[in-house]
């Protein structure tokens, strides 16, 4: 077998197959040979078919199958030879096979640029906690409080007004057809939260105990639900009750009973401390993004595109964000287009942060152990007990555990470059 190896660009190479005559015939040979004992034709003993009424039955079947298997070990061994990893599925040129001849090819593969990172030794960075304010603490607080409101009748009248708790049966409906996802038998909503896009809520204010309606709603593109998201829907509702909130009084007995503390103090102080918290973290990623954005400015390079569609893919599903069809409107469908181009972006800009970090962290011999890799597939386990089997299943592919191992060099790079930057206090406001 020859090969021979092409730069088209930093991240794109063209291997060159050829396949001997002899070899090709040999595969042919081989395939036939295998038929002949599984083939079955009237008139003809099981094994005894002769070659050519094979060739006449079979002859293109054979002939794919033998041209796919020559390509696909050829197109294996040569990437192991020159050892070259591609980043996604090859684009194959073959010329037309003549036994006689052998077989010829050439395989178009994109692959990781290879670069050395600069720039990252001097990175000077600002570190901002914002500050609890008290009245930080008190939102917070209420928020609890307002989930832990409970329903009450209301007898004083029976319509809808502004701030009501409704409880509704509703169906969502689509060109005819119920949505399943939009529809209910009984929920509580509070009017004016907009649980539901506008104008939902305005349509149940002066709704009476027991009436119905249609409520036309149109959900944004960026909707979670592909299912709904850009889509105009049709509400039937029922209004089955209406009601208020009755909040639990904010003393002591709140502290002890829902915030597992002796006094109010004592929770605005537990409360104010889970806020510092989670400013010290916001802090920090907001650091280390900022990290990042400078060790990519001076680090530019080629990514694969395969690599950017691949992200683009999984930030679209994980952001419920659909593709453009052809019965959203066209207000929608702009709508849709922006978001797709502005996550498109993202996408770009994190398959540049992988690749900058991983080559990081190889510069700086950062090893990833085996146990590590075990534990983090574990932790994604137990985070996803619904989903566990399923994953259980991508994780033992040598794909997903080199993808968890790049996963976690990034991070380490990330942390080292974290530990040596020269951090500054910002200002708080």
């Amino acid at each position: 077998m020859q090969i021979t190896v092409e730069d088209l660009s930093p991240i794109k190479k063209r291997i060159g197959v050829a396949l001997p005559p002899e070899e090709v015939r040999a595969e042919i040979e081989q395939a036939y040979r295998g038929l002949q004992q599984r083939a079955r034709i009237k008139g003809f003993r099981p094994g005894r078919v002769p070659r050519a009424i094979l060739e006449r039955y079979y002859g293109e079947q054979v002939h794919s199958e033998v041209i796919g298997k020559l390509i696909q070990d050829s197109y294996l061994r040569a990437l192991e030879e020159h050892h070259l990893h591609a980043v996604a599925r090859p684009e194959i040129v073959a010329d037309e096979v003549k036994p006689d001849a052998g077989l010829r090819y050439s395989a178009t593969i994109e692959i990781k640029p290879t670069f050395e990172v600069t720039g990252y030794d001097a990175l000077e960075v600002e570190r901002t906690v914002a500050p609890v304010a008290e009245d930080a603490v008190d939102a917070q607080i209420e928020r609890f409080r307002q989930s832990l409101a409970q329903f009450a009748r209301r007898e004083d009248r029976d319509v809808v007004e502004q701030g009501d708790l409704v409880e509704l049966g509703y169906t969502g409906v689509i060109d005819g057809r119920a949505v399943p996802g939009a529809s209910a038998e009984s929920r509580v909503i509070e009017v004016g939260a907009h649980t539901f896009p506008p104008p939902f809520d305005e349509r149940l204010v002066g709704l009476k105990r027991g009436e119905s309606a249609h409520i036309e709603v149109t959900y944004p593109a960026q909707h979670h639900s592909s299912e709904i998201a850009g889509k105009r829907l049709t509400f039937r509702v029922e209004v089955k009750e209406i009601g208020r909130k009755e909040l639990p009084a904010l003393d002591d007995e709140f502290a002890k009973d829902h915030g597992e503390c002796a006094s109010l103090a004592e929770l605005r102080e537990k409360v104010r401390r889970a806020l510092e918290s989670t400013a010290e973290r916001e802090a920090d990623d907001s650091m280390r993004a900022a990290l990042v954005r400078m060790l990519l400015e001076r680090n530019p390079v080629e990514v694969p595109e395969a690599l950017v569609e691949r992200r683009f893919d999984a930030m679209l599903h994980d952001l419920g964000i659909p593709e453009v069809s052809r019965d959203v409107d066209p207000e929608r469908a702009a709508q849709l287009d922006g978001l797709r181009t502005e996550v498109r972006q993202r996408a770009r800009e994190s398959v540049h942060s992988a690749l900058v970090l991983e080559r990081l962290a190889a510069q700086e011999h950062f090893e990833v152990t085996g146990p590590e890799i075990d534990e983090r597939i574990a932790h994604a386990l137990r985070t996803a007990p619904r989903e566990r089997e399923r994953l259980a299943e991508i994780y033992r592919s040598p794909e997903a555990r080199r993808e968890v191992r790049e996963r976690i060099a990034q991070e380490k790079a990330l942390d080292w470059l974290a530990g040596h930057a020269r951090i500054t206090s910002g200002a708080q406001n």
